[in-house]
């Protein structure tokens, strides 16, 4: 313990030896005999604790003393004088000398407390201040800026703060920031779902209402709002305003969930995207943006994005209105139809440790553009792969030619190549990332929520979180396709597979365009009994599957189950196993967490109530609402247990 830290314990060694010698005169009572030991122990701690004071009080004045020595008559002098206020303290943090500028103005400022420097810099210490040479802190009522410097004094090592009061400079600092601009766009989710689902007549009373919600929740701030056209607003306001909003996490995003009409639930949600920039145009921009993320993640939560390109996310705690129109897929079905037939060869990619879903939207796509004549392969890797089954089948019915390792495409790459990624939006989600670098012609296709680092130069970004899954949207696709693809029941069989895949036997996220797709499919050939063999296991697997269920605890309402499992398909048996655990009765979402080489990952699930995309987000992850995943590498499982229960916990509290 150095002399600073001793000194600090001084007061709480004085009471302890006053509590003994009370204790002493309480034992006289009972036994002389003991009070007599007692005392003898008292006097010996007695006579330690004085020799380590007088110690310490020698280093003190030792330092004190080669400070002064260091600097002759005219230096001290000038230090005494010095315009700013300088002190100086030692490696315990304690002060040994300060100059009569900081006497008359920081000292009256606070209650000082055993010479501790960490009263005059906010809190910081030795090992925090020296990783700056200058920072800011807060004494009393003035704000200063500290600069930081060190000084050797008769071979020891001291360290010196000079303080330059500017309160009222940062003051106007952050009077500025508080007044910049910053520029909010608010759109009413699916209002054309509402449109139809309404009549006339209720549809405008039901947007007059939406509009006099958010206008009564804007109205309590300061700013122009303004309405740009059916279920489109804008508002500008300055960045306290956006703070403020920012505390209450835009609260009109839950009065407007909430709206009813006539005591029934509407189902309209809004989305908001804010910008911050350091003009008024950039933040429009960034607004855009903003906006046009938080519809991609479904919608029902605010977008804010920061000149630095970075995002905030809130809400987002609804499921979304489907949407009922095709329009949109027979558009997109067109211009890929037009790309297919005009590209040399085609590669179509899902991520990494790719599924059912994935394979099963490779496949219909690989099926089309083979019967517009391009010659076009599945890029997937036989090993990592967890459709296995889905690529054996495919492979016996004579499509073993369809599938390419990622090296073999980066060699068959070219400038008139067409890149097709399914069933993920992130280049460093696929297969092979390299191939979304090196690819002219890129078309995404995806249902999950849109994330932040989504791949940005794809000609065609086909992205519907309302979708159940992308075999989904491709099986809508090859309707609309031009050239009419012809459906094999191979391609109808792995298609229907992606779809039961996500919808876990068509319980979650179905809606009516899933059900027409399974009837299209079933029309095409699909056979269910077929299907359902893609998702058989081994004996072995179930048992482990049991066991990683066995193992799993409450949290929250929460399942969380850590897989200490050792199995080649232990991806699977983790997905399962957190699927069975949505079975449990009190469970809102289930967590299995596992390892692969050295990378702690967790498969999240849940019916709709928790979002686990949110949850998994946090943790470098993302997913969809009810299925999500994150991967945190060179991490234990007890460490991502831990930063799991916290990101539930914030999760939560933040709702």
């Amino acid at each position: 313990m150095t002399a600073g830290q001793a000194i600090r314990t001084y007061p709480l060694t004085f009471t302890a030896l006053v509590a003994a010698g009370v204790f002493c005169v309480a034992t006289a009572f009972f036994s002389l005999v003991a009070a007599a030991v007692e005392f003898g122990v008292l006097l010996v701690l007695t006579a330690v604790t004085a020799v380590r004071i007088r110690r310490d009080f020698r280093t003190i004045r030792a330092t004190v003393l080669a400070l002064s020595e260091s600097f002759t008559a005219e230096e001290n002098s000038a230090l005494q004088n010095f315009p700013l206020p300088a002190v100086v303290f030692d490696n315990a943090d304690r002060v040994v000398w300060y100059n009569l500028k900081f006497k008359n103005e920081l000292l009256p400022a606070v209650s000082a407390r055993s010479g501790d420097v960490r009263q005059f810099t906010g809190g910081l210490g030795l090992q925090q201040i020296r990783k700056n040479e200058r920072f800011d802190a807060v004494v009393g009522d003035k704000a200063y800026t500290v600069y930081f410097s060190h000084i050797h004094c008769a071979g020891r090592q001291s360290y010196v703060l000079l303080y330059a009061e500017d309160t009222r400079l940062k003051q106007i600092a952050h009077a500025y920031e508080m007044e910049r601009p910053a520029v909010a766009m608010l759109a009413v989710d699916s209002a054309d779902e509402i449109y139809r689902a309404y009549k006339e007549s209720e549809y405008a009373e039901i947007s007059a209402d939406i509009e006099r919600i958010t206008e009564s929740w804007f109205n309590r701030y300061t700013g122009l709002f303004r309405k740009l056209g059916s279920g489109r607003f804008l508002a500008v306001f300055p960045e306290e305003t956006l703070q403020k909003m920012v505390a209450e996490r835009f609260e009109v995003l839950a009065l407007v969930r909430k709206y009813t009409y006539h005591d029934a639930s509407v189902g309209v949600t809004l989305s908001i995207g804010v910008g911050r920039g350091d003009s008024l145009s950039d933040a429009e921009s960034n607004a855009r943006q903003a906006l046009d993320m938080a519809l991609g993640r479904g919608g029902d939560q605010a977008a804010l994005k920061n000149a630095d390109e970075t995002y905030r996310f809130f809400g987002g705690v609804s499921k979304g209105v489907e949407k009922r129109t095709k329009v949109r897929s027979r558009v997109v079905a067109s211009a890929i139809g037009e790309m297919l037939r005009g590209s040399e060869n085609v590669f179509i990619m899902g991520h990494q440790f790719s599924d059912l879903d994935c394979i099963g939207a490779a496949i219909g796509l690989c099926k089309a553009a083979r019967d517009m004549g391009a010659s076009a392969f599945v890029v997937t890797d036989p090993h990592t792969t967890l459709a296995s089954p889905l690529v054996e089948y495919a492979s016996g019915a004579g499509a073993a030619q369809w599938f390419i390792l990622p090296e073999h495409a980066q060699r068959l790459l070219t400038e008139k190549s067409l890149l097709i990624v399914v069933d993920t939006h992130k280049a460093s989600f696929t297969e092979a990332p390299q191939l979304c670098e090196k690819a002219a012609h890129i078309i995404v296709i995806d249902h999950h929520r849109k994330t932040v680092d989504y791949i940005r130069n794809a000609e065609i970004f086909y992205h519907e979180p309302h979708a159940s899954s992308t075999c989904e949207m491709v099986t809508e696709l090859l309707q609309y396709m031009g050239g009419k693809p012809s459906v094999t029941p191979l391609c109808a069989n792995a298609l229907l597979a992606g779809v039961i895949l996500d919808t876990k036997d068509f319980v979650l996220r179905t809606g009516v365009r899933t059900f027409e797709a399974a009837a299209y499919l079933r029309s095409r050939g699909a056979d269910t009994v077929v299907v359902t063999r893609f998702f058989n296991s081994s004996m072995e697997s179930k048992k482990l599957r049991g066991k990683v269920v066995m193992d799993a605890e409450t949290y929250r309402r929460c399942a969380v189950s850590v897989a200490n499992i050792d199995a080649r398909d232990v991806r699977v048996i983790c997905a399962q196993a957190a699927d069975e655990l949505l079975t449990v009765s009190g469970v809102d979402a289930s967590f299995v967490l596992f390892e692969t080489d050295s990378t702690a990952n967790i498969s999240a699930r849940s019916m709709g109530g928790v979002n686990v995309q949110v949850i998994m987000e946090a943790l470098g992850g993302g997913g969809h609402q009810t299925m999500a995943a994150a991967q945190l590498s060179d991490t234990t499982l007890a460490s991502a247990k831990e930063k799991l229960l916290a990101a539930i916990d914030d999760y939560f509290e933040n709702q």
